[in-house]
């Protein structure tokens, strides 16, 4: 009975927030991180809708590149859609999510202009999430050839909050691929990065609205995103990193590299390698205190969160937030010296693996853990754990997130 009223209080308190949230991404429809993140968002009472490519357009950057077929002339990802079909059009099991054969930029004007007013029940959502990437976008050089990072700056061009995340694992997998419980009995990495993705999207809604310097209950200010990577998540072996916190960080500084041209004497042709400069580690704007996300991914089981603008004219003046990082940022998201470090999903949340229902089915239907819904066996990833307020932040979504 307890519990029973524990889950309606909770629902009740998410189904008051629940927003209209875009979903997209770089590496296509049907991979394996972006329909993780989707269900976790379902889960949490937002109404999701995907829009992605339907084939891999990684590092397209902000490129805008339609279809120039009105039909898809190969099979989509995986095979999931096959050719002959129209060049748009949703998954064959879920009616929220789309694919379109063009470039992640156009993802987002796509689902602006044509999928969400003509087959949503809203035009603008409030949110817009790309990603999680595979592979990590650390960095001003990769901020702007990354697609999911352009899908991200074409969304708040439009004035929509949006966030873009990344993880460190770098091979695509699909969605029906996701494994209930790994060797290790835990749950997949693509799970555990969408849940973490959800929960932090949680704490930034939440902070909104309990902000009193937001009138507008706006998720963030206009022209403001952010910027997530994730690290290597370890749950296919062991769970030495499956709920790593999030720390503040900046784009530059601490290893950041651009890249330089190879030449090949036995090829003939050119590749690229990575190169740090000094052009791509100085530090203009922001809190130059703060870690690069290099140095935060390089240290122990730790994700970056770097909050960034889309104006790039030179500083000129003082800012209207003086220190945006605290205006912005939720309690979550911690500084790389904190003395206690709570993990993104909150404390002690679960990762064990179990029996698994569909992950498909139509009108956005969530996927759901057998495992996490009796309460699973407990993680305990992070000790000494003592900061309530983050506790009482966090929690509360780690168990809605569990129970469900």
């Amino acid at each position: 009975m307890k519990t029973t009223s524990l889950v309606a209080s909770l629902t009740l308190a998410v189904s008051v927030q629940g927003l209209n949230v875009l979903i997209t991404n770089d590496d296509g429809f049907g991979t394996a991180n972006i329909r993780a993140m989707y269900h976790a968002m379902t889960a949490l009472g937002h109404n999701c809708y995907i829009v992605a490519s339907s084939s891999d357009q990684s590092g397209q950057g902000s490129r805008l590149i339609f279809a120039n077929n009105a039909k898809l002339t190969s099979d989509s990802e995986f095979g999931i859609v096959k050719s002959g079909a129209p060049s748009i059009g949703t998954d064959p099991n879920d009616d929220h999510i789309w694919y379109y054969n063009g470039s992640p930029a156009t993802q987002v004007l796509v689902a602006l202009d044509y999928v969400l007013p003509n087959h949503a029940n809203f035009s603008v959502p409030d949110l817009v999430m790309a990603g999680p990437n595979y592979g990590p976008n650390i960095g001003p050089f990769l901020y702007g050839i990354s697609g999911t990072l352009g899908a991200t700056q074409t969304a708040i061009a439009r004035g929509i909050p949006a966030i873009g995340y990344a993880g460190t694992y770098g091979t695509q997998t699909a969605y029906y691929d996701i494994q209930s419980s790994t060797k290790a009995g835990l749950q997949d990495p693509a799970t555990i990065m969408g849940r973490l993705a959800a929960n932090l999207a949680q704490a930034f809604i939440d902070k909104a609205h309990s902000s009193s310097n937001s009138s507008t209950g706006r998720i963030l200010p206009l022209g403001y995103g952010v910027s997530v990577n994730f690290p290597l998540i370890s749950s296919f072996t062991d769970d030495s990193c499956v709920n790593p916190p999030y720390i503040r960080a900046r784009m530059t500084g601490d290893g950041a590299f651009t890249s330089k041209a190879v030449f090949n004497n036995d090829t003939g042709i050119f590749g690229s390698a990575n190169f740090a400069d000094d052009g791509t580690n100085m530090c203009i704007n922001g809190d130059c205190s703060l870690p690069g996300e290099v140095e935060v991914l390089n240290s122990d089981c730790k994700s970056s969160v770097v909050l960034f603008t889309i104006d790039y004219d030179a500083p000129y003046g003082e800012s209207s937030l003086v220190d945006p990082y605290t205006a912005l940022l939720p309690d979550m998201v911690q500084l790389n010296n904190a003395t206690n470090l709570v993990g993104g999903l909150g404390a002690n949340a679960s990762v064990a693996g179990g029996a698994s229902t569909s992950t498909t089915g139509g009108n956005g239907a969530a996927s759901t853990n057998s495992a996490a819904k009796s309460g699973g066996s407990r993680l305990s990833v992070l000790k000494n754990l003592s900061s309530s307020t983050l506790l009482a932040l966090t929690a509360g979504v780690a168990v809605l997130a569990t129970l469900l």
